[in-house]
């Protein structure tokens, strides 16, 4: 074929796309221009290709297209991101002078395929460009970009006035992406910390609750509905779907700089961990769903929305879970091998519903409920003047896909319920749920204490039923403290099944010298303690009463650590260590005057 146009490609365009425009220009269709060449996977005739599909070509193919399109092959590599992977993944391929090609999803690789502004292509048509989801938008022309395989007629959305509001939000993110993201060496690659944002606020875009306090996403969804103009068929739901990645961008952004900052911010950090929980020790304080609220509170702060904490304690999503995994991974020893990080992972259960996927599900409900009988679904009408629009609020419940993974789920219920029969056996035999993770605690072949750990650590992710059976086994079974305290605190409750509860009036009087250590260790540091501590303490007699008694007690022998402490600040006072006899009156401080005769014999007498 003699080439006498010129076509240029489009910076980030798909190779398939690119030949999709050369062979448009000559009046000819792809594969007109694909049959000169050998396949090493062709495209199943009946199926297709995708629309997100990729083509690779080796160095004869590359010459034939640089020919057509009358554009040097160094130009082609640095516009087209796939063009450079062809001559590798193809090098054993070749003779006889005719190219070689082969078919390949590149989204994996180079990000998904989005279609490229119509006004920015002009001339030379509509394209197909790899966009990351921090870069969907067309500043020049105002224009929010969507995937190629979302299934609906829509390319863009024109988001009128938001224009600028998205732009500065794009640019912050592509700033902290090119300086590179190194979260506190768990390495937070800028797909990863991006995806977890967005799951983050994609769950909240579906909670009603989020929805009422937060007034300007349902303005802006109005906005852009109204400047892209109604669509025939489309309701509430199939514009919340739609328009929900450029109506909450800016929030996104917001997310992904805090989380991606956070392992190099030794706040959020202290958050994540439980360090502000005031308990005796954090280890172990990353169960529970406390790290993601503190976490919560925090970004509602820095965002505005104080509120922030009650919605992500309703809901515990994957920001409790992200929370976990940054308190997991900060707890493992200096000098350990540092394993796999997931800091980053989302899970499934946690992923938002992309458009496609999501449109195929609203449709197949609604034939459903047509043939039903039942209402349209939300899907009359164009959507642009329902209230329900400018509410913020969820219309409708997109179905999760069902079909394939179902048998995984099902699967995934066995094995708890197979679990949760194990745990009411050691309940009814030792009446908690506090066992070690030790292999000497397997019982009949079936490991009760790793079962237990996975459940702990995955707490954010089980549904309210399984944590209300495993809370009525035991209400303490994932308690927020450490799970040896919690250990400790059944023994100390069957000593005191047995003997009556503990007094500290008489200087916890016949206690076993073990048991006396802990107690005593929890009386001194009784201010440091989780209000759950506290109240458990409670249950075995030593209330706040009790441990004000305890301290009460005639000649009480303090900490030396405590002495030193009350005698830097009488010598930071008085500029001297000579405390007279007899002592002032007592103040509650831990040095009585004494302390310093008893721990100096060099003290003169009579001073």
């Amino acid at each position: 074929m003699d080439a006498v146009l010129r076509v240029r490609p489009v910076p980030g365009e798909t190779t398939w796309s690119f030949l999709h425009r050369v062979a448009a220009a000559y009046r000819l269709q792809a594969g007109d221009l694909t049959g000169w060449w050998r396949w090493v996977n062709p495209a199943h005739q009946a199926r297709g290709v995708r629309p997100g599909g990729e083509v690779f070509l080796d160095a004869v193919a590359q010459a034939q297209v640089a020919g057509w399109c009358r554009v040097p092959a160094g130009h082609l590599a640095r516009a087209l991101p796939s063009w450079g992977a062809g001559l590798e993944m193809l090098a054993g391929y070749g003779g006889a002078g005719r190219g070689w090609v082969r078919w390949r999803t590149g989204a994996a690789t180079w990000g998904p395929v989005v279609f490229g502004c119509w006004l920015c292509a002009a001339r030379r048509g509509g394209a197909g460009v790899y966009r990351a989801r921090w870069q969907r938008l067309c500043t020049r022309h105002g224009r929010w970009l969507l995937d190629v395989s979302d299934g609906h007629v829509l390319e863009g959305l024109a988001v009128g006035p938001l224009a600028g509001e998205l732009g500065r939000a794009q640019r912050r993110w592509a700033c902290l992406a090119r300086t590179g993201l190194d979260a506190g060496g768990v390495g937070g690659a800028p797909v990863e910390v991006f995806a977890l944002a967005r799951a983050v606020v994609c769950g909240w875009w579906e909670l009603e609750a989020f929805g009422e306090r937060e007034r300007v996403w349902g303005r802006r969804l109005e906005q852009v509905v109204a400047a892209t103009g109604p669509r025939e068929g489309w309701g509430v739901t199939q514009w919340r779907l739609v328009a929900r990645d450029a109506v909450v961008f800016p929030h996104v952004v917001a997310v992904a700089v805090a989380v991606a900052c956070a392992l190099a911010d030794p706040r959020l950090q202290h958050l994540a961990a439980g360090g502000d929980r005031g308990q005796v020790g954090v280890r172990g304080a990353a169960r529970g769903r406390s790290g993601g609220e503190r976490v919560a509170a925090e970004l509602g702060r820095r965002l505005g929305r104080p509120w922030l904490r009650e919605v992500e304690a309703a809901w515990a999503g994957p920001l409790s879970v992200w929370a976990q995994a940054v308190a997991r991974a900060h707890s493992r020893p200096v000098d350990s091998v540092p394993g796999p990080a997931h800091v980053w992972w989302v899970r499934s259960v946690h992923r938002p519903v992309e458009v496609g996927p999501g449109l195929r599900a609203l449709a197949g409900s609604a034939a459903e409920a047509g043939a039903g009988g039942g209402g349209d679904g939300g899907r009359a009408g164009s959507g642009v003047a329902e209230p329900a629009v400018g509410a913020g609020r969820t219309a409708g419940v997109v179905p999760r896909r069902s079909g394939h993974g179902d048998g995984r789920k099902r699967r995934g219920e066995q094995l708890f319920t197979e679990g949760l029969e194990q745990a009411r056996v050691h309940v009814a035999r030792h009446g908690h749920l506090a066992l070690a993770h030790t292999g000497s605690r397997v019982a009949g072949g079936f490991d009760l204490g790793r079962w237990l750990a996975g459940r702990r650590v995955a707490a954010a992710s089980l549904t309210a039923e399984q944590t209300a059976w495993l809370e009525e086994l035991d209400p303490w079974w994932n308690p927020p403290w450490p799970l040896d305290w919690q250990r400790a605190w059944y023994r100390a409750r069957e000593h005191v099944r047995v003997n009556g509860p503990v007094h500290g009036g008489d200087n916890l009087a016949g206690v076993p010298r073990r048991l006396e250590r802990w107690l005593r260790h929890q009386i001194t540091h009784y201010r440091e303690l989780h209000a759950g501590q506290r109240q458990l303490l409670a249950d075995l007699g030593l209330g706040h009463q009790e441990v004000e008694r305890f301290h009460a007690w005639p000649g009480r022998r303090r900490p030396a650590a405590d002495g030193l402490a009350a005698a830097r600040a009488y010598v930071a006072r008085h500029g001297h260590s000579r405390c007279p006899r007899p002592p002032p009156p007592r103040t509650g401080s831990p040095w009585d005057g004494g302390w310093p005769r008893s721990g100096s014999a060099s003290t003169p007498a009579g001073t």
